[in-house]
């Protein structure tokens, strides 16, 4: 592990509070992004917040890898809440432990569903699968025009929560749902796509992907080469870029992607200082995990500097968002932990290997 703080307690001065990040390395730019914008708070308000960032040196998002990562940050001396971890499986198993000690967890990406029932410390910043889901299923049977479609999902909590929420909203909106297709990444997908556009004859009008970067560009890659024409629907795990471009090569400007935000807001103060950091110290433009990410962050801090070190306190602060405290207004706009709190998604388009914002019903 490895902490950064803009001002370190010092002398006979509290400990501070500490706000962690369980995500794998690729998320190591959120956590600098995020202390470089502490550093600039005023000296007695930024030696009340300290990040820690898990740096556990395995990939993926084994459940027992997740676990063992929960349990080394709450062990963490001044722990008031963890952000994350990086994936539904993760935050799922994770959650658990979390809710048996008493510790804030805010998951900022993750979209299962299972999460509303995860327990009272375990706070969701994304918008849920079944949310997700129908959003993607009015896209592709308005906008689009799809009456025929193919869903591919990644074998995990992810693929199988977006796959759900998608064939509902379909089966509401009279879209034919010709195939459910899951896979794992080590699947041979030339057999599969195949196998799945023989199965769906004709063919289909779009391709659902409930696929991470790499597997939802391959996918589109191989499926419009049997089928030229063919439109792609990503959901927000294949937001990776350049990656999912890379992956798609000729395909990649007929995938639409779902965002939980978009960097094109640029009369708004908060997203041009935030991109401008991101790609001062991150040295590149910031993602939409990156956004929800920092958002998830700065909220945490806030919530220590204003309420203090006390676990308990920072769970109050996050439920009276809305309520008795008015919402944090993030980079990804205000946010609240209420209920009925509208999901923020935005449609995308691959465009240049760009994501361009799709706007109004028109069809492309």
């Amino acid at each position: 592990m490895w902490g950064l703080a803009a001002v370190a307690a010092c002398g006979g001065e509290s400990r501070p509070a500490v706000v962690a990040y369980a995500f794998p390395s690729w998320g190591q730019s959120a956590v600098r992004v995020a202390a470089d914008e502490v550093a600039e708070w005023p000296p007695e308000a930024r030696r009340l917040v300290r990040f820690e960032y898990e740096s556990l040196a395995v990939g993926g998002d084994r459940p027992d890898i997740e676990v063992l990562r929960a349990h080394r940050l709450a062990a963490v001396p001044g722990l008031v809440g963890v952000v994350g971890h990086g994936g539904s499986r993760g935050s799922l198993v994770a959650a658990p432990v979390y809710n048996q000690i008493g510790i804030v967890q805010l998951t900022p990406i993750s979209t299962s569903r299972l999460l509303r029932n995860a327990g009272p410390w375990t706070f969701n910043l994304a918008p849920d699968d079944s949310a997700e889901g129908a959003f993607i299923g009015m896209f592709a049977a308005g906008p689009l025009g799809a009456r025929r479609a193919i869903v591919f999902h990644i074998n995990d909590e992810y693929g199988a929560g977006l796959r759900d929420g998608v064939v509902a909203e379909f089966a509401r909106r009279g879209v034919a749902v010709t195939n459910v297709v899951q896979f794992d990444p080590s699947s041979d997908f030339p057999v599969l796509v195949d196998a799945a556009l023989r199965r769906g004859r004709p063919p289909p009008d779009v391709v659902v992907l409930a696929a991470r970067q790499t597997e939802a560009g391959t996918i589109a890659r191989i499926a419009q080469a049997r089928v030229p024409g063919l439109r792609f629907v990503a959901g927000d795990g294949a937001v990776v870029l350049p990656a999912l471009a890379q992956a798609a090569g000729p395909a990649a400007d007929s995938i639409y992607a779902v965002a939980f935000w978009l960097p094109d807001a640029t009369d708004d103060s908060r997203t041009r200082a935030f991109i401008a950091r991101s790609r001062r110290v991150a040295g590149r433009d910031p993602l939409p995990a990156d956004a929800m990410s920092h958002d998830a962050l700065m909220l945490l801090a806030t919530a220590a500097r204003d309420a203090g070190p006390d676990r308990a306190a920072i769970r109050q602060y996050l439920e009276a968002l809305g309520r008795t405290r008015p919402p944090y207004r993030g980079i990804t706009g205000e946010i609240t932990f209420l209920p009925n709190r509208p999901p923020r998604l935005v449609m995308a388009r691959l465009s240049g290997g760009r994501l361009v914002r799709v706007s109004g019903p028109q069809p492309p």
